[in-house]
């Protein structure tokens, strides 16, 4: 039996005419490009798997520390997907004013929060969100009646004209304070602050937040509201 070497070969075929080689190199070529195709489809699809294994290892480590009662390493996830930054924003505190009033107005729905839903409120409800804002506001326009001398005269500011706001009764203050602090332990916000490094505390401002979706409470309870009216009343 007669084995050719490889230089032979080579040699052998170069004594070819050019147009058999031709003829040879051609039936070769598409053979190479099939093979040189289903090494990139191999290594395509190698590349997805991986991708998609980093995924779910990603995400398993990350659903790891949350289990199914909606808990990350023990601690209760903060309710809702809005992700927010809180700034401070001075005109929530600052002394009783047109633009004060209208900015506490503007962040209370028509009807004032005061809902009626066949299913849901068959008798006419109060959402509690709202009446927690609404005490929270009264305790700022009693802080800056018993604050300021003279006394912040309430009837001077058009939006408290014909309302209970000039009456600020002690009685409701203190009910105020205890339903806030009901109100705080029942939402009971597991948002977690960081402590500045160099003063050791936080005033829970510049740090992400997962909220609930405030603007969609307040299109549900316009949607079912009781009545027309607006504004907030102390």
């Amino acid at each position: 039996m007669n084995i050719r070497t490889s230089d032979e070969k080579e040699q052998g075929e170069s004594l070819l005419p050019q147009s058999e080689r031709e003829d040879s190199e051609a039936s070769e070529s598409p053979r190479r490009r099939q093979s040189s195709r289903k090494w990139q489809w191999i290594s395509m699809a190698c590349a997805v798997t991986a991708s998609l294994a980093l995924g779910y290892i990603s995400g398993v480590i990350t659903e790891s520390a949350r289990d199914n009662n909606g808990t990350q390493y023990g601690l209760p996830s903060p309710p809702g997907s809005v992700q927010q930054i809180w700034q401070h924003n001075l005109t929530f505190t600052e002394r009783p004013s047109l633009e004060s009033e209208a900015a506490w107005a503007s962040i209370i729905p028509v009807g004032r929060g005061f809902v009626h839903h066949d299913q849901l409120a068959p008798f006419i409800s109060n959402i509690a969100v709202f009446h927690q804002l609404h005490c929270l506001h009264a305790i700022v326009i009693a802080y800056y009646t018993a604050l300021e001398s003279p006394p912040v005269n309430l009837t001077d500011v058009p939006a408290f004209e014909n309302t209970t706001a000039t009456r600020i009764l002690p009685m409701h203050i203190r009910h105020c304070f205890d339903y806030i602090r009901r109100a705080l332990m029942c939402a009971a916000d597991t948002n977690l602050e960081v402590l500045n490094r160099t003063t050791h505390i936080t005033n829970g401002w510049g740090q992400p937040k997962t909220c609930r979706d405030y603007n969609q409470v307040v299109a549900w309870a316009e949607l079912y509201a009781n009545s027309s009216d607006t504004g907030i009343v102390t």
